[in-house]
């Protein structure tokens, strides 16, 4: 898994899944982040001998991501985030897990604890669902602002540091949040605080044995923020591991936009006091060998990028960004756009307006007006959305792609 060509330096954390320190590398994630970003600009990715868990190992701690999500929360914005419920795909998206949340529990009087609550969009879906005695828990203080305007009760803190006044729940749900978390036994025991006796937890990741079935851009699951990489398997050792019992565990299909799904693996676990099967490890034998492939296809489609960049940049001095999230803090770091000036990254995420990244100002579109260098669009999921956005503005800016169009266009 490439071990000789990557040199491993100290490792900063153990596996979260099983608590094994053997591991092998299996790639390198370099970006540039904006000016005062809490999080690390590098970290390796391990593979657990032990159990095939996979997972970054960034020069951090607990408290840098903490302080990211309390201060550079994307989850703030409801027009720019998921979590939110307004779009179309998102509602659908809370009310399948909601669903899936209300036939496993017991009751539906069941009090449930939404951490990592955004705007509210899952707390809106678990009440359309009939469950009514829920509230949220978010590090961002706006984020549990728009929950309780939404008519919830809503805490400001992570698991780590929840308010010592709430009241403990029967079910706590982290609706793709563990994949954030740094210290993941940490995690389990702040869980544990927040549960009354014998209560569940409901965990959903994103789904790292079939990254390669939903490639949309090279190394998309490799960020800054997603740094736990977990199966049906390896989600169900972590638990285990901690004293919660699987109730069920299942993979599934999430669909974010009109053109792009998203794979997950949920369980909702029930917490035994911390004695059965606690020891108890199943290796994964498969999540290993398809973060290979991942890396492999990511690092072709990152090469063919490289290749049309360059060859697009080959004259020019200066540059516009379309993009500052975390395609464009990879894009940077590549060797035709470190040596091209950038004058300006453009983003319409309010949290990033003001930032700056690589030397050059993030500010909205329509502060761009009047400029003449070229704007390249710094993604592939929304290319031809942004282009059309860039002609609606009057911008007469040569727009560059990431890719060569493909021959059914060129047709």
């Amino acid at each position: 898994m490439h071990s000789a060509a990557i040199p491993w330096p100290q490792p900063h954390r153990a596996c979260g899944a099983c608590g094994a320190t053997a591991n092998t590398v299996c790639h390198h994630q370099r970006f540039i982040v904006p000016d005062g970003y809490p999080l690390p600009d590098e970290y390796y990715v391990a593979v657990c001998h032990r159990c095939g868990f996979v997972y970054a190992d960034p020069a951090a701690t607990q408290r840098d991501y903490d302080r990211f999500y309390s201060e550079w929360s994307k989850y703030d914005d409801s027009a720019t985030a998921t979590g939110s419920g307004l779009s179309p795909f998102d509602a659908a998206r809370l009310s399948a897990t909601a669903s899936d949340i209300a036939s496993a529990l017991p009751s539906r009087a069941t009090s449930i604890l939404d951490a990592g609550c955004a705007s509210g969009g899952l707390l809106t879906a678990l009440r359309d669902q009939g469950l009514t005695a829920v509230a949220g828990l978010d590090p961002s203080p706006r984020c549990a602002a728009a929950c309780r305007d939404r008519g919830f009760e809503a805490y400001v803190g992570s698991i780590a540091s929840a308010p010592a006044h709430m009241p403990k729940f029967e079910c706590v749900v982290f609706s793709h949040v563990l994949e954030h978390v740094y210290d993941i036994p940490a995690f389990f025991t702040a869980a544990r605080r927040l549960l009354a006796l014998g209560g569940y937890i409901y965990l959903e990741t994103p789904d790292a044995t079939r990254y390669d079935d939903y490639l949309y851009a090279p190394f998309q699951e490799f960020n800054t923020e997603h740094i736990n990489h977990f199966s049906a398997r390896t989600l169900e050792n972590a638990a285990r591991r901690f004293g919660f019992q699987p109730v069920l565990v299942e993979q599934k299909v999430i669909q974010t936009a009109e053109d792009t799904l998203y794979p997950a693996v949920f369980g909702l676990f029930r917490d035994d006091g911390g004695t059965a099967d606690k020891g108890l490890v199943v290796c994964d034998q498969e999540l290993p060998s398809r973060i290979v492939v991942y890396v492999r296809h990511s690092a072709e489609l990152m090469e063919r990028i490289k290749q049309h960049l360059a060859s697009q940049l080959a004259t020019t001095q200066r540059v516009i960004l379309w993009g500052a999230g975390q395609l464009a803090m990879k894009l940077l770091a590549i060797p035709c756009l470190a040596q091209t000036q950038v004058r300006a990254l453009v983003d319409n995420n309010p949290i990033l307006r003001g930032k700056t990244l690589a030397g050059a100002p993030i500010v909205g579109p329509q502060e761009i007006a009047g400029t003449r260098e070229p704007i390249i669009i710094a993604t592939l999921l929304h290319a031809d959305e942004i282009s059309a956005q860039i002609r609606r503005l009057g911008l007469s800016n040569p727009v560059l792609s990431l890719l060569p169009p493909s021959k059914a266009e060129v047709v």
